[in-house]
């Protein structure tokens, strides 16, 4: 092959085949600064980097010479969905391990590769003879289970991370860790739009109802720069992704972690310790039977926030139920912050602004329309 024949789309190819590469080997270089559960990613992108090598193998005719390249990545990305589900877990706090249950995520990819198993044992000459014709009507049905299983494995990671972030809000407004959920939300929702997208391209072509062009070409390049963007989002948050605590930190939750974060939700919205004005961090641990780190990690690393943060939380909360039930009537706003843990008119204007999105007056005004 010589420098004349390449073509745009083998150059395209090319450029995202490295830059997958790249981004493969940085996540796996800094698996020991951010969480192992990244390695998911890295296996994701260089899965689709395989993919566009499989593109560039048809697009500059190294198939003609190598017919062992033709379709080699026919079940790859089914691969894919597995490590992104097993990574968004993660980040919503479903998963802390591994175990051999998840071999079960991996059904699909087994189903059709025993599927395609006659066509990758076909001898080179065969393998070319049988996509003469256009495209086996074997391999359409093989094209609409994958995009089951994908639409599949992306409905229910989008489902997660809905919950998660409902879950988080719900509790802790303006919550960091939610925000970065709502933003992997609209990635999700985004690559399922497009995936199927580039399914219904691939069929109308395939029925010969209508074609815009090769879905294969147009949905590599979507795909690909999805995951890449993916992977590049997911380095500018890495306050979610250090792995700042020691094993001795977390190693007394044993995995348990949703135990914990329950029994210190009790502490606040039954025995509502944020009444005390001079409640300290360490006051807090030792109700929990946790030292001052172990309590941070189990907020900060788990929760997305600070202890201050869910301190005042529970406070600003205690505010506003009060004037929901008109407590107001016979008392001053500061008298009502002075009830629930705040200290001065001046740190209470800023906290509950700060949660809410609006200064205590403006708020009781809108519970007054």
């Amino acid at each position: 092959m010589t420098i004349n024949q390449l073509n745009i789309w083998v150059v395209l190819y090319a450029c995202g085949f490295a830059m997958g590469i790249f981004m493969t080997i940085l996540f796996v270089l800094s698996r020991k600064k951010y969480s192992n559960h990244v390695l998911n990613i890295a296996i994701a992108l260089f899965i689709m980097s395989l993919l566009l090598f499989s593109e560039i193998a048809e697009e500059s005719n190294l198939v003609d010479s190598y017919p062992i390249l033709l379709n080699f990545g026919i079940v790859l990305d089914l691969l894919i969905w597995p490590f992104l589900l097993f990574y968004i877990q993660y980040i919503v706090g479903k998963r802390s391990s591994y175990n051999g249950r998840d071999l079960l995520y991996f059904t699909p990819f087994v189903v059709a590769s025993l599927w395609q198993l006659p066509y990758m044992l076909m001898s080179d000459a065969s393998k070319l003879s049988y996509y003469s014709d256009g495209i086996p009507t074997d391999i359409a049905v093989l094209v609409g289970f994958k995009m089951m299983v994908s639409v599949i494995f992306l409905s229910y990671q989008f489902v997660l991370l809905r919950r998660a972030i409902v879950q988080l809000e719900a509790m802790f407004p303006r919550n960091r860790k939610a925000q970065f959920l709502r933003v992997i939300k609209r990635f999700s929702i985004t690559m399922m739009v497009l995936v199927a997208s580039i399914y219904v391209l691939f069929f109308g072509d395939f029925f010969h109802v209508f074609s815009v062009g090769d879905s294969d070409r147009i949905g590599s390049l979507i795909i690909s720069g999805l995951f890449y963007y993916f992977g590049m989002l997911i380095f500018r948050h890495p306050h979610l992704l250090e792995e700042s605590y020691s094993s001795s930190v977390k190693f007394v939750f044993a995995g348990k972690e949703p135990e914990h974060q329950k029994r210190l939700m009790e502490l606040f919205e039954s025995k509502k310790v944020h009444l005390n004005e001079k409640l300290t961090v360490q006051q807090v641990a030792d109700q929990m039977d946790l030292s001052k780190q172990q309590l941070s990690y189990l907020v900060s690393d788990q929760m997305g926030l600070t202890i201050i943060d869910l301190i005042n939380t529970f406070r600003v909360k205690e505010v506003q139920g009060k004037m929901k039930r008109g407590e107001q009537e016979s008392k001053t706003l500061l008298g009502l912050a002075l009830e629930s843990g705040f200290n001065s008119k001046a740190s209470f204007n800023r906290i509950f602004k700060n949660h809410t999105g609006s200064s205590p007056s403006e708020f009781f005004e809108k519970q007054n329309k």
